[in-house]
C-alpha cells in the first residue's frame, strides 16, 4: 500500500459515506486524521492502517451493507472491489468484531 492507495481509500469512504451518512463520515474522517498521526509507529504498514482508517466504517454505507453487520459487510465489499486481503481484513477485525460477530 503507498499513499495512492490511501487517496483511492478516502474517496471510496467518501463517496459511500458523506452524503448518505454524514455523521459516519465525520467519524471516520477523524479516526484516519488519528491514524495519520500514529502512522510513523508502524513502520512500511503506515499506508495500510490510514487507508484502514478511512474504510473501517464502509459497511454502514446503504449501497455496501447486506449482513446488517458493518465489519464484515465492508469487509467482503473491500474483496468484491479488488482492495487488497490485508486491507478487508483489517476492516473486517477493527473494534472486536470478532466479539460482536459472536453476540
Amino acid at each position: 500500500m503507498d499513499a495512492d492507495g490511501v487517496e483511492v481509500a478516502r474517496a471510496t469512504a467518501q463517496l459511500h459515506l458523506a452524503d448518505a451518512l454524514p455523521r459516519r463520515w465525520t467519524h471516520v474522517q477523524g479516526v484516519a486524521a488519528k491514524a495519520r498521526s500514529l502512522s510513523g509507529l508502524v513502520g512500511e504498514d503506515q499506508h495500510l492502517l490510514v487507508a484502514a482508517a478511512f474504510l473501517h466504517d464502509i459497511g454502514y454505507s446503504p449501497e455496501i451493507r447486506d449482513t446488517g453487520f458493518h465489519a464484515l459487510d465492508g469487509a467482503r465489499w473491500l474483496r468484491r472491489n479488488g482492495f487488497e486481503p490485508r486491507l478487508a481484513g483489517l476492516v473486517a477485525y477493527h473494534s472486536c468484531a470478532a466479539y460482536e460477530a459472536a453476540e
